[in-house]
Parts: structure tokens; sequence; C-alpha cells
């Protein structure tokens, strides 16, 4: 049954299917309980149950064209050299299959075994084609060999000048990300500033709000209220926001009654959009890509859960 799925459906749509189908059941089991709070917990849950997921298998695609992208070049050259040592082009790229292009091999390896079948090798280059669709430079690069072949050009020149190209391309792009580098440091570094601004909030403004009994009037002339006060004895689906903020608080070992419970809660919830935003932002800029921010997306997360988690150890948070 296993290997049945797996051939009509693609490992990520398969991973969204079986986190769906978890979701709606602790969505369920939340609805059963009759507690609002269960059920907006399992609501975020099913949220981050779906959605990293995804992303880790977005990224992983990504890396794995990116590759083949790197390799294509090299391929290309190498049945430049089997084609003007005399070979078909359908013989070349059984010969170079033997070859190691890393994620580039599996697909390699697919149209030897076609061709060694006897496919026709227009066919097979057109099923490469869609395979490669994910990536504009591999699906166009391809139909150009097509079309070469197809009029009975000369496959070996178009082959070598591809590679020609590409390499040229590749190396321009390398500069490019190096000239670009300070930028994704840039994002980092504003994403740690963002927490060093909120420990000197955290220090300075939450004592202000904290120094007088929850409900009276602060040195400031406003009313000091905690805005989950309420939610502590009440269940409401306007709730769920700190119902959230109650579960961060239980996570860090903070009293979720106080005040600095609310805006650690607060904080943290910040950090984590910035990380997000700012490692995608981070992506785009230095490999022109949103999926290239994944990974530092992740990075941003694991390091300011981390530096959370120091500072409210050491007292600097949520006190």
């Amino acid at each position: 049954m296993e290997k049945i799925l797996e051939s009509f459906l693609p490992k990520r749509k398969k991973t969204f299917i079986i986190t769906i189908v978890i979701s709606l059941l602790l969505i369920l089991l939340g609805i059963i309980s009759g507690d609002i709070g269960i059920v907006g917990n399992a609501i975020i849950l099913s949220i981050f149950l779906i959605a990293i997921p995804q992303a880790i298998l977005t990224y992983f695609e990504y890396r794995d064209i990116k590759e083949m992208e790197i390799k294509f070049p090299v391929f290309l050259r190498d049945l430049t050299e089997a084609t003007r040592s005399g070979l078909p082009l359908h013989k070349a790229i059984i010969h170079v299959s033997r070859i190691d292009y890393g994620a580039l091999s599996k697909e390699v390896k697919k149209m030897a075994n076609q061709l060694s079948w006897g496919v026709n090798i227009i066919k097979v280059l057109e099923q490469f084609e869609r395979r490669m669709k994910a990536s504009e430079m591999l699906s166009k690069n391809v139909r150009i060999i097509i079309e070469t072949y197809k009029s009975g050009g000369s496959i070996d020149t178009t082959l070598d000048s591809l590679a020609s190209t590409l390499m040229t391309l590749q190396e321009t792009n390398n500069e490019r990300k190096s000239s670009l580098n300070q930028y994704v440091v840039a994002m980092y570094a504003i994403t740690y500033i963002f927490i060093g601004i909120i420990i000197g909030i955290d220090k300075l403004m939450i004592p202000i709000f904290t120094s007088t009994s929850v409900g009276s009037t602060g040195p400031i002339g406003t009313i000091v209220v905690n805005p989950c006060d309420q939610c502590l004895y009440v269940r409401n689906p306007s709730c769920i926001p700190c119902y959230v903020y109650f579960n961060i608080c239980s996570f860090f070992h903070t009293d979720r009654t106080t005040m600095g419970c609310y805006y650690l809660a607060l904080f943290f919830s910040m950090t984590v959009v910035q990380s997000i935003c700012g490692g995608l932002v981070a992506g785009q800029i230095s490999e022109g890509s949103v999926k290239a921010g994944l990974k530092h997306s992740l990075i941003l997360l694991l390091s300011s859960f981390g530096i959370f988690f120091i500072l409210v150890r050491i007292g600097l948070l949520g006190g």
C-alpha cells in the first residue's frame, strides 16, 4: 500500500494529507473535550504540524534542484565529449550515466534505463523536461536540446555551447552571492538587535506597569490591567491568543498570572515572526528565492528560542 501511495503521490503531498488528517483529529478531540482553550491550542498546534513539514520538504526539493542546476553543465560537457567521440546521443546518455552527478544522477540513470529499454529519445527528453519544470533553467535547456535534435542540427556544438553559457552564469551568480552576503549578515543582526531592544523594554518599561496593583492607576496616569487576566478564569473564543501566551509562559516556567508573562509571550511571538520573515528575506537577497530562506528562518528560530530560554533562566525576561 505504501509503494502504491508513493507512486501516485509525491512525498510532499502525501505528507500534507497525513498532517491534515492528524490535525483534524486533534481539533476533533479538542471539540469533544468542550474546552475552548484546548480547541485553540489544537488549532495552533495543527498549523505548525502542517506548515513545518511542508517548509522542510520544500527546502529539500529546492536544494536538490539547485544541486541539479550546478551539475547540469558538467553533464552536458560529458555528453559533448561522448558525442564527439562518435556515439549517438542516446548511447552517449547511457555511457555517462555511470558518472556521479549528485542529485542529477537519479534523473540521468532514469533516462539511461528508458533508452536501454528502447524508448524513443525524444520522448525520454520530454519526460525529463516535465520532471524538471520546477527549474526554469533546466527546463529551457532541455527544450533547446530536444529542438536541436529534432531539426538535425549539430548536437555536440549545441551541448558545448549550453555548457559554456551555464558555467558562465554560475560564476556570475556566485560572485553576486558573495557580494550580497553582507546583507544576509545584516538580517541576522537585525533579529538579534530586536531581542536586545526587547530586553531593554522589559527591564525599563515593565517595572512601570507592575509597580502598582493590577487595575489601579499607574505612575503615568493610566489604568494598569493585564489584558489576559480575564482569560485565566473565563473560557471564550476571544481568549485564544491568551491561551497561546499561557502555554508559552508554561514552557518557559513563568507564572501566567503576572504581567511579565504577558509581555514575555508577546515579545516571544514577535521574535518568532521576525525570525521567519527575516530568514525568508535573507534567502531572497542572497539566492533570489524565498525557498532558500527557509534554512535561515530555521537557524534564526532555533537561535532566538535558545537566547530567550537563557534570558528567562537568568532573569532578564519574564520577571
